[in-house]
C-alpha cells in the first residue's frame, strides 16, 4: 500500500472551491485509488463556517453536538457528533483565518458528490473517497484519524466463517476499513500546517469498489454501542 499526501493550496473561509484545487493539485489517478479528503476543506467548499468574531465556540460546540457529557475536571464537555466523539463537535479554529469551520453538513453526501466528480474528470471507475476527521481515544493521548462519511466501497471487510492460522473459523471478526483507511491517511496528511488535506491510498488490497450507498454500515448508534455502558445515563436523558 503507498499514500500519497497531497499538497494544495490554502483553501480560504468562509467559501472556497475544493473541485478547482483537487484538479489542480491531483496526481493521475488510477482504478483501485482512495481518496481521502479533511472534513475542513470540505466544510470550506461548502461554506459551512461562521466568523468568529460575534460567535462563542462553546456555545456552537454545544449547539452542533448530538450529545453532551458534561466533566468537571476538564475545561470542555465530551461531544459526540457524526456518531463519532469528536472534540468541540467539530467546530475548528485551526488553519481556519478569522472564521470557524464547522463539520460538513452530510460527510456522505459529500463524498458521493467529490466520487461523482473524480469519475467525471479522471475517467476512473473504481475510485473511493473517504472524509476525514480527528478525535482522541480512551485511555490513549494524542488524536488520530477517522471516517465521518465514505462512498465508492465497502467499509468493512467479514472474515466470519474464514479460517485462521490453526484451521478454526471466526466468528464475529469484521475488519473496518473506513476508519483504518482515515487513520493512515491522516497520518499522511498530518493534523497542523502541512497544507496536505488530501491523500491518494493506492494499492490496497481486498477493496470492494461499488456505486452502492454504503451509508452508515460501518457505524452503530449509541445505543447498540457495546461501550454504552460508559455513557448509558446520557441516552435515558436524551
Amino acid at each position: 500500500m503507498e499514500i500519497i499526501p497531497v499538497k494544495t493550496r490554502i483553501l480560504h473561509p468562509p467559501q472556497d472551491d475544493l473541485y478547482r484545487t483537487l484538479l489542480d493539485s491531483l496526481p493521475e489517478l488510477k482504478d483501485g485509488d482512495i481518496i481521502a479528503v479533511s472534513s475542513k476543506v470540505v466544510a470550506i467548499h461548502e461554506g459551512h463556517t461562521v466568523p468568529a468574531a460575534g460567535n462563542d465556540k462553546q456555545a456552537l460546540a454545544l449547539k452542533e453536538a448530538d450529545y453532551v457529557i458534561e466533566r468537571d475536571y476538564w475545561p470542555t464537555p465530551l461531544t459526540i457528533i457524526k456518531n463519532a466523539f469528536i472534540g468541540t463537535a467539530g467546530v475548528d479554529a485551526s488553519n481556519a483565518g478569522d472564521h470557524y469551520v464547522l463539520l460538513p453538513e452530510d460527510a456522505f453526501r459529500s463524498a458521493h458528490e467529490i466520487r461523482d466528480f473524480l469519475v467525471k474528470n479522471f475517467e476512473i471507475e473504481q475510485v473511493g473517497v473517504v472524509i476525514t476527521d480527528s478525535h482522541s481515544t480512551l485511555l490513549r493521548r494524542g488524536a488520530i484519524g477517522i471516517s465521518i462519511g465514505y462512498h465508492g466501497f465497502n467499509p468493512t471487510k467479514s472474515l466470519v466463517g474464514e479460517p485462521d492460522l490453526f484451521g478454526r473459523n471466526f466468528k464475529l471478526e469484521v475488519v473496518n476499513l473506513a476508519d483504518s483507511i482515515a487513520a493512515a491517511a491522516n497520518l499522511a496528511m498530518g493534523e497542523g500546517a502541512e497544507g496536505t488535506p488530501v491523500a491518494v491510498i493506492r494499492g490496497l488490497s481486498g477493496i470492494e469498489f461499488t456505486a452502492t450507498s454504503f451509508r452508515d454500515f460501518h457505524m452503530v448508534g449509541p445505543r447498540d454501542d457495546t461501550f454504552r455502558v460508559l455513557y448509558r445515563n446520557l441516552l435515558d436523558k436524551k
